[in-house]
């Protein structure tokens, strides 16, 4: 477990673990949910591990002390909620389970303050549901994205032009201004993790019918092209793909828009994130689950455009847009 290191069970102090137990039921919780926010899932990975190798249940954590209940356990090794525990209860679960040294506790207690701390996007909840935080904490832990999307640009390639006119849809129950632009900030922010010096790896696969559509008239979409254009030649770690109608003869989407998010080895399981145009999105977490839409994004990759065949599509689309500039429609 990296930084982390049990005692021997035959080691001083220790006052549950050394009895002798029966091995943990079946019916242990769940392991942390994949929409909880990466420092608390990492946080309840950590917990749920520690205290199964140490052959403990929740009520023996409970009947030691070091919890006043299974169900608050169950909640903190899950990430279900806002429950988050604090150092406190942390180092008495750590020093239960055999991991009281200093590096232990130091890296526990540093999963704590993670997993407590105020995001920015918290002061968005006027105009973004909990669904987004959850979806903009992964995105901030990542270290790899890789992305698909069939129907529109990636929200964090999108212009202001492009998004604003997305969020007029009808089926958005067409907010009023304010309500726009206070969206279109917590876009922009989003995107900035793809400016930082620490930014993830981002891959995105956007189907070649995406780019042809009239999103907002044919200056918007210029605008829209161009900016894909400018990331894909000049951003190191931004390398955009254009799936191709023709590429649907060799290889199929499993759906309409997936994510598969990377994080530092040891750190977070690997998670995928899928969503429709007019429905929510659904996080999988599930090892098959995660594979199966891995293996899909790869071949997505490989079935798309190079580099160099994008670019020179994107160039054509552009043109294409800017034919005719005073016809109706722009």
């Amino acid at each position: 477990m990296g930084a982390y290191r049990r005692r021997s069970p035959c080691a001083g102090g220790v006052r549950v673990a050394a009895r002798v137990l029966g091995p943990v039921p079946d019916e242990e919780p769940e392991s942390p949910r994949a929409s909880a926010a990466p420092p608390a899932r990492v946080l309840g990975l950590r917990l749920r591990e520690m205290r199964i190798e140490a052959g403990l249940r929740g009520q023996d954590v409970v009947a030691a002390g070091a919890i006043g209940s299974a169900s608050k356990l169950s909640r903190y090794e899950t990430a279900n909620g806002d429950a988050r525990p604090d150092t406190e209860t942390v180092t008495r679960l750590a020093t239960l389970y055999g991991y009281d040294d200093r590096e232990s506790l130091r890296a526990l207690t540093s999963l704590v303050d993670d997993a407590n701390q105020r995001r920015w996007w918290t002061d968005y909840r006027d105009v973004v549901d909990k669904s987004l935080h959850n979806l903009m904490a992964v995105e901030s832990a990542a270290t790899e994205i890789r992305t698909f999307s069939d129907s529109l640009v990636p929200g964090l390639l999108q212009t202001s032009e492009y998004a604003r006119a997305i969020m007029q849809a009808p089926y958005l129950g067409r907010p009023d201004l304010p309500t726009i632009d206070r969206r279109w900030e917590v876009r922009r922010r989003r995107q900035q993790i793809l400016e930082s010096p620490e930014a993830p790896d981002y891959s995105a696969v956007i189907s070649e019918g995406a780019l042809r559509k009239w999103v907002g008239g044919r200056k918007v979409m210029r605008g829209q092209l161009r900016h894909l254009f400018n990331l894909a030649e000049n951003r190191d770690r931004v390398h955009i793909r254009v799936f191709t109608d023709r590429a649907c003869a060799r290889v199929f989407p499993p759906t309409t828009a997936m994510t598969v998010f990377k994080f530092r080895p040891r750190d977070e399981p690997d998670m995928v994130y899928t969503e429709g145009l007019n429905s929510g999105g659904t996080w999988l977490s599930e090892l098959g689950d995660v594979d199966l839409h891995a293996a899909s994004m790869t071949e997505l990759i490989q079935h798309s455009l190079g580099k160099r065949e994008t670019l020179a599509l994107l160039e054509r689309l552009i043109a294409g847009f800017a034919d005719d500039e005073g016809r109706a429609g722009d």
